[in-house]
């Protein structure tokens, strides 16, 4: 769509006017330039406001011209001598001139004249340099402390942490590491001679007492700089036996560090340099601070795994089963087996209660799920409960719903499977058991002509689930019977091939056993269940508890075997 077209007056015109309308409008042509003559300026004075310096040589390398810049850098370059500190060939040159770093390039000019361009580049080199050393002290710390964080054994560490400094920080380093328990200071340090690393044992009261060093920043917790040491002095910041070392050396310069570890009285870094290095610088002083708090971690974290093993190794003593009580009408024997790897810390566990009632005795057999001291912790807590709700008269199933309760308490990842129960013996010298049975391996049973018969349980497990009931089963054991409790650990068992010992191999080695007295019952089953293991390792704790009802001497039964054509008690099916 177009709309109605403007005037030509409304457009403009388009008519270019004459050149002397245009002239008149106030524009003037450009002018010519004038002639100008010689410039104001010389190209000698440029090159004397250059910071740049300028040297000019002749064809027979004798200085022609310097400017003031190059007089400046190079004070002993003057116009009409040699100069013979830069080359007449090559491109480029660096040198250090009193102290200052100085960088060139060469240019040929015309007429066989070349020119050396030099500058100052001290500033350039010296940050360049304090980058690359602020770089080092970065690697170096770094790297002691992946190495530091990795090492826990207290000798191993205390060895690591003398020798890693040298030659970075110092030539000679000491840890003195005071211990407020027995008023010793224990120091290590690593000879500057070579020799092996050393270690010196001194009273904490002389130590602490004295005047400079070590004793000084024990109390202060403040660092120490010596620039300059003599034989006194020395004789005071090291131990006695590294006198004669340092001497040998020519130590000069000593720095002592504290180091933070949270204790009454902090560990102490001895840092020594001697003649053929250069004093400490503040810079050096920071790092070696770094590297001290570095270390104080690592004595802290030490420390942490030095209790963390002597509680674990407590623990594993506390849980490793007594020697079995007697009790009247039973003969009781058993096996226990930790996994070396676990450090004793297994979740398995054994025992036999005393229970208010006369004539009635309790036993307990109990795996909690897992590894480790959370474990083992757990499963000692879980046999404390057992007996003491035995030794307050609970019957097995109260018990178990007890132990159930207090798991709802803990830790909810903890699943623990258990059986205990009560034995009483009656006079004419049977016994009754009464079982409850959670999660747990069912019991096996060999009457007195060796059958052995597996019972059957279908309680849950010990989970710390509410609401859980737990059940009870009562079996009579005549004279000449044995019930066996077992772990996981042992039917679970691997040989080298992937095959499990399995029940029925149990069940097959314990009738085997019929007739040998109870504690030989269990060392040979033991011993099956190592022949089948053979070069596998054991990788679950083993428990084997056996209940044996003997025979009386006037008991009408004792040659019930012998009847049923099986071994009689005092012999072995295999001859043994």
């Amino acid at each position: 769509m177009t709309g109605p077209r403007p005037s030509s007056d409304e457009r403009g015109s388009n008519t270019q006017k004459p050149a002397a309308s245009r002239l008149s409008d106030g524009f003037e042509p450009p002018h010519a330039p004038d002639e100008t003559g010689p410039p104001g300026w010389s190209p000698a004075e440029v090159l004397d406001e250059s910071d740049t310096g300028v040297i000019v040589f002749t064809p027979e390398g004798t200085v022609c011209h310097v400017n003031p810049a190059a007089g400046r850098v190079l004070p002993d370059c003057v116009v009409g001598t040699a100069f013979p500190t830069l080359p007449a060939t090559g491109t480029t040159w660096r040198g250090e001139v009193d102290d200052r770093r100085v960088h060139g390039r060469r240019a040929v000019l015309s007429d066989g004249h070349y020119a050396w361009y030099v500058r100052d580049t001290t500033a350039e080199r010296r940050r360049e340099d304090a980058l690359l050393a602020e770089r080092r002290r970065k690697v170096f710390l770094a790297e002691a402390g992946r190495m530091l964080s990795a090492t826990t054994h207290p000798r191993r560490l205390t060895d690591l942490v003398t020798t890693l400094p040298s030659p970075e920080l110092a030539d000679w380093v000491a840890l003195s590491v005071p211990s407020m328990e027995d008023g010793r200071m224990r120091t290590t340090y690593a000879p500057a001679t070579g020799t092996p690393i050393a270690r010196v044992t001194t009273g904490l009261g002389t130590a602490w007492t004295a005047p400079a060093g070590v004793g000084r920043v024990l109390r202060t917790r403040r660092q120490e700089l010596h620039p300059l040491m003599d034989r006194e002095l020395l004789g005071r910041l090291v131990p006695d036996e590294a006198v004669a070392d340092l001497l040998a050396v020519d130590a000069r310069c000593a720095l002592v560090v504290p180091v933070p570890t949270d204790d009454d009285a902090p560990s102490v870094l001895t840092f020594v340099r001697s003649a053929t290095s250069e004093p400490f610088a503040e810079e050096e002083i920071a790092l070696a601070v770094d590297y001290a708090e570095r270390v104080g971690v690592a004595l802290r974290t030490s420390r942490l795994y030095v209790e963390q093993d002597r509680r674990t190794l407590l623990l594993a003593r506390a849980l490793v089963p007594g020697p079995l009580p007697e009790v009247p009408g039973a003969r009781i024997a058993a096996r226990y087996r930790p996994v070396s790897l676990t450090n004793g810390l297994g979740g398995d566990f054994y025992a036999v209660h005393p229970t208010p009632v006369d004539g009635t005795w309790a036993f307990s057999v109990g795996d909690v799920c897992g590894r480790g001291t959370p474990v083992g912790m757990f499963s000692s807590r879980s046999l404390l409960i057992l007996r003491t709700a035995a030794s307050a008269g609970c019957a097995p199933a109260r018990r178990m719903a007890l132990l159930d309760a207090e798991l709802t308490l803990g830790d909810p990842s903890l699943v623990l499977t258990a059986i205990t129960g009560d034995c009483s013996v009656h006079p004419d010298g049977s016994a009754r058991v009464r079982l409850t049975c959670a999660g747990h391996p069912p019991p096996l049973w060999m009457d007195p002509a060796g059958r052995v018969t597996a019972m059957a349980f279908t309680d849950p497990l010990v989970a710390g689930i509410p609401g859980t009931v737990f059940g009870e089963r009562e079996l009579p054991l005549p004279a000449g019977s044995t019930l066996l409790l077992y772990s996981d650990g042992v039917t679970e068992a691997r040989d080298a091939d992937g095959e499990a010992y399995g029940v029925e191999a149990l069940r097959h080695d314990l009738a085997s056993c019929a007739g040998m007295p109870v504690e030989a019952l269990v060392e040979r089953l033991e011993q099956r269940l190592l022949e089948h293991l053979g070069d596998a390792p054991v990788i679950d704790d083993v428990v084997l508890l056996a209940i044996h009802i003997p025979y009386r001497d006037d008991h009408e039964a004792l040659p019930i075997l012998a009847e049923l054509g099986g071994p009689g008690p005092d012999e072995h099916p295999d001859g043994a």
